[in-house]
């Protein structure tokens, strides 16, 4: 069982690696920020990994292998609306150009063969939206790449809470290769809260308790999550939001709830 890797993501402009493969034995995912002034470029190839870009504010151009895309973004903030994403498979090289100023989420993984097929974009419109939960555990999900979007390993999404609500809740985890029950797939979470002052919590913990490690987490705070069950909560009075990415031996979103707690969302009285 591996401890969490937190970083934090400084409001530097250029672009900044936050998570590597490698440190701390994170296996397949990376993430990365790019903030840009206006009308400014930046270049760059995924190389043997794969690419899921996620506008977090501001407006940019992409151009891929001959395809351009204009005025991707439509959102100020996080907190301002459903995401505008672009997938970029292996191989390519791709440019992106600022509009306005304007922040871009990196959310890499280790290529999967051939799997992931052309570069695509995903509009807010087709970015699907759900709520779940109950009292106290309500949160609002953005399905930005789920496994039904062409990718070679990825699975993404945003999160947004409430302050005093809870979300990855009844606890879960998938760091075991046991279908049906698990799939083994590491997670990265970037953290935005509002007002920015604010905090939130999250226990990352393994059923046998060799792991138990409360974090604190701050504004523009990124964790990557090897093992364990993961809950977060925001304090009350601070909306949450985090951007979250998984990748994993199989593309398959199977996760196992914490047997302790799953009676939970099951409405069952204990």
């Amino acid at each position: 069982m591996g401890s969490p890797l937190k970083v934090y993501a400084s409001p530097q402009e250029g672009y900044t690696s936050l998570l590597r493969r490698g440190k701390r034995g994170m296996e397949w995912l990376e993430l990365g920020l790019l903030r840009m002034p206006a009308s400014q470029d930046y270049r760059a190839r995924t190389g043997g990994k794969e690419l899921l870009l996620v506008v977090q504010g501001g407006m940019v151009h992409l151009e891929v292998k001959g395809q351009r895309w204009e005025f991707l973004g439509q959102r100020q903030d996080v907190f301002d609306g459903p995401a505008t994403a672009a997938y970029i498979p292996p191989g390519y090289s791709f440019k992106l150009t600022s509009v306005g100023e304007s922040e871009v989420a990196f959310a890499w993984a280790i290529g999967a063969g051939s799997a992931g097929g052309e570069p695509y974009v995903i509009l807010p419109h087709e970015v699907g939206i759900s709520q779940r939960g109950g009292a106290g555990f309500r949160r609002e999900i953005h399905s930005i790449l789920p496994v039904e979007r062409p990718a070679g390993r990825l699975i993404a999404g945003e999160t947004f809470q409430s302050g005093g609500e809870w979300s990855s809740y009844p606890p879960h985890k998938h760091d075991r290769q046991r279908p049906p029950e698990e799939c083994r797939m590491e997670e990265v979470y970037l953290y935005r809260i509002d007002p920015p002052r604010g905090f939130g919590l999250q226990r990352i913990y393994s059923p046998d308790g060799g792991l138990d490690e409360p974090l604190l987490l701050k504004d523009r705070m990124a964790v990557g999550i090897r093992s364990g069950y993961h809950p977060v909560v925001s304090a009350p009075g601070y909306r949450l939001y985090y951007l979250w990415f998984l990748a994993g031996e199989s593309r398959e979103l199977i996760a196992y709830d914490d047997p302790d707690h799953a009676w939970v969302a099951s409405g069952e009285t204990r």
